[in-house]
This record gives structure tokens, C-alpha cells and sequence, in this order.
């Protein structure tokens, strides 16, 4: 039986070893894989702005026409977000994992952030996008439901960095037997990590 303290404890032991190595591997999957989508809120969040700071006395086709930008802005948005997702988020988790995995036994090079990218990229790629897609649909019946498909599933990108010959279904089915009864303490463990990831938003 795992506990949180002892992982924790491993977890800086392996960490001591290559900090710099693991920080820019870090740094690297959350800038090339979620880092890229502000620039379209950004701008949507300024033109609503100057809609809302201005006059009433506003021409009806003025409007028309920034709503129809911003309608295309969010679309835009929403394609590249989907595609930076499934070309690049998936395969980037995978290799971030394979990382880490490979630094708990001996020394990992920083090069293996892209393994997802080199070994069966399109398996890893469809994998963790249907994956996350499935969660998504989970989490849209309600957000109980969606935590604990996404506890269920957490080992999925775990599981493909050391088989990248597992189909996402096999994946999803190992996740789910090597999850059951421990997905309360995988809450925890997350819920533990709160404060980093507030410094690190």
C-alpha cells in the first residue's frame, strides 16, 4: 500500500538527482502544450471591453460586425485549441511521463519529452485525445462524474509511455483496474499539490 508521504519522499529524492533537467521539461510541455492558447481570449476580452465602455449610442451593423469577429475569433480558437490537443498535448504528456518515469531508476535525458512524438505518434496522439474527450463528455453530465472518470483514467498516459503499443481502449481498461479502490487517495495526493499549482497559474 502507497502512501502519499512516501512518493512525495521518492519523488524529491529522484528530483535532487536532475531538478534543472525535470524544471525545463516542465516548463517546455506546459508552453508548447496549453501555453499557446491566450492570444484569442486576450483578444476577445479587449473587444468586449470597448463594447461595454462605450456609448449607447452604438451603430446596430458595428455591433453585428464584432460579434461576427468575435464569433469567428472563438471558432478559430476552438479548432486550434482542439488541434493543439490532439497533435500536440497527448504526445507531449506521454513523453513528459516517460521522462519521469525513466529518471526513477537512472538518469533521463531531456530529449525524451518528445518520445510521444517518435514512437507510434498517431496511437499516442488518438489515445489521449479520446481520452480526454470521453472525460470531457463525463464532466459535461456533471462534475462529480468527470472527476472521477479523469481519477479512473490518470494512469492512461502512464501506461502508454511505458507500452506505446497499448490501444487507448486497453489503456482506459488497465487505468481503471489499477485505479479501483485507490481513487479517493489519488484526490488527496492531487488536492495536495493545490498550493504549487496556484504559484505555477
Amino acid at each position: 500500500m502507497w502512501t502519499r508521504a512516501e512518493l512525495k519522499q521518492n519523488a524529491k529524492g529522484v528530483l535532487s538527482k536532475n531538478y534543472w533537467t525535470a524544471f525545463l521539461v516542465c516548463l517546455v510541455y506546459g508552453i508548447l502544450s496549453g501555453g499557446m492558447g491566450g492570444g484569442a481570449s486576450s483578444a476577445n476580452t479587449t473587444v468586449t471591453r470597448q463594447i461595454t465602455s462605450a456609448s449607447g449610442n452604438i451603430d446596430p451593423e458595428v455591433v453585428t460586425a464584432i460579434v461576427s469577429m468575435m464569433l469567428v475569433i472563438m471558432g478559430i480558437a476552438m479548432i486550434t485549441g482542439l488541434a493543439l490537443s490532439f497533435f500536440v498535448s497527448g504526445p507531449m504528456n506521454v513523453g513528459k511521463n516517460r521522462y519521469f518515469m525513466e529518471s526513477r531508476a537512472a538518469g533521463s535525458s531531456f530529449g525524451r519529452l518528445f518520445y510521444g512524438f517518435k514512437v507510434n505518434y498517431m496511437g499516442n496522439a488518438g489515445s489521449m485525445f479520446v481520452t480526454n474527450l470521453f472525460i470531457g463528455l463525463w464532466t459535461l453530465l456533471l462534475i462529480i462524474p468527470g472527476i472521477i472518470k479523469q481519477l479512473e483514467w490518470s494512469q492512461v498516459p502512464y501506461l502508454l509511455a511505458e507500452n506505446p503499443n497499448l490501444t487507448g481502449a486497453r489503456a482506459r481498461q488497465i487505468s481503471s483496474a489499477i485505479t479501483e479502490g485507490e481513487k479517493w487517495e489519488i484526490f488527496v495526493l492531487q488536492l495536495s499539490f493545490i498550493g504549487w499549482n496556484l504559484l505555477g497559474n
